[in-house]
């Protein structure tokens, strides 16, 4: 009898869309994709770790978000605060009106990177549903890394040296196509850092897959819609 092998992924956003890396048990053989839209991505994978919120409360605090924070301490600021649920229905360019909406709420400014990510944010929340969330699980690069560094944050992806430790640690557990996939993305609007967060939650999605991810809170919170925040790593 022949077994049939689970597949992963890892999946995280860049500025052409989102950048998928699907393996099996050979990371050496995993495949690597651009996606336009979250609708396009085409993965076979039993389970899928993408950073990205997912679940958004009503006043824009996620017990989720206040851990990983902790974890990562003094590196904090590598977990944005995700907006409240009412915001998503400002248009993209109406970040100032968001902003001082927010605030009037008491739920205080929206930064500009979470506005940012927002598109992606609403890309999932369109689609996703409690029963989904058995394959697809928010997942968190940073904790990823500070997981395999023995639970010491890297040095800023945005330097030089932190992405050759973090391209060096992706070897190590089996990456070995890394430098064509980097010459791969070239012009496709991704960057190294998205790359190398893509595969690191590959290795996230194997834990959620064999049982040995952890995540934060212990006992997960729900939003509005019966969606599970929580991040894995």
């Amino acid at each position: 009898m022949t077994l049939r092998v689970q597949r992963i992924a890892g999946v995280d956003g860049c500025r052409g869309g989102w950048i998928v890396v699907e393996a099996d048990c050979d990371l050496s053989k995993a495949a690597l994709c651009v996606a336009p839209n979250w609708n396009a991505i085409n993965s076979r994978a039993a389970i899928i770790a993408v950073d990205m919120p997912i679940g958004v409360s009503e006043r824009g605090v996620r017990q989720c978000e206040v851990e990983a924070r902790r974890l990562l301490s003094p590196c904090a600021s590598r977990v944005f605060k995700t907006l409240p649920r009412a915001a998503l229905r400002f248009s993209q360019d109406d970040w100032n009106a968001a902003n001082q909406w927010s605030k009037r709420q008491g739920f205080g400014g929206l930064s500009k990177q979470i506005w940012n990510i927002r598109p992606k944010i609403k890309e999932i929340d369109n689609v996703i549903t409690p029963t989904t969330q058995t394959r697809v699980w928010e997942a968190h690069p940073e904790l990823a890394f500070a997981r395999l560094n023995g639970g010491r944050p890297l040095d800023s992806k945005r330097t030089k040296a932190g992405l050759a430790k973090r391209k060096e640690m992706l070897e190590a557990q089996g990456f070995t196509n890394l430098d064509n996939w980097l010459r791969e993305i070239s012009g496709r609007r991704a960057k190294a850092d998205d790359l190398f967060d893509a595969c690191v939650l590959v290795l996230t999605a194997r834990n959620i897959l064999q049982g040995c991810a952890r995540q934060v809170p212990a006992l997960a919170e729900r939003d509005s819609r019966g969606l599970r925040m929580s991040i894995a790593f």
